[in-house]
């Protein structure tokens, strides 16, 4: 993983944020779960295994400071199990951990930066074709 240094300048190409996909089930969990994609008007039933995104990816491109890294789960899985495994009823479990960089491009804004998005300020200009001097 490439590595950069706190409050080094960055450029960045997307940004991460919430996808609004979510999961309701009954109280006890046990009779039933329903999977409500983000802006859907109708809920999709779950029956025995379903996984959604957590995240969305947003191309932007903007500049920003660099504050560290913080890994996130970017999956939201939920299985129906039944004894002798466990009590019978729908669990949850978050995977698919991946590091994003922590970027404020603004006073007191943030934004979650994937890895494979963020550039120091000397790769962007190689990637844009400007080299010093010239």
């Amino acid at each position: 993983m490439r590595r950069f240094e706190l409050g080094q300048r960055v450029a960045c190409s997307a940004y991460i944020k919430k996808s609004g996909n979510h999961y309701e089930t009954d109280k006890g969990r046990d009779t039933f779960c329903e999977f409500w994609a983000a802006g859907a008007s109708e809920a999709e039933l779950v029956e025995d295994f379903h996984s959604c995104d957590l995240f969305v990816r947003i191309p932007a491109s903007f500049q920003g400071v660099y504050v560290g890294t913080t890994h996130r789960a970017t999956r939201l899985t939920v299985e129906y199990d039944e004894p002798p495994y466990g009590k019978a009823g729908f669990y949850f479990s978050k995977d698919m951990g991946k590091p994003f960089a922590i970027v404020y491009y603004a006073d007191n804004k943030k934004r979650l930066v994937p890895m494979d998005a963020i550039w120091t300020e000397g790769e962007a200009k190689v990637i844009e074709g400007v080299t010093e001097g010239g």
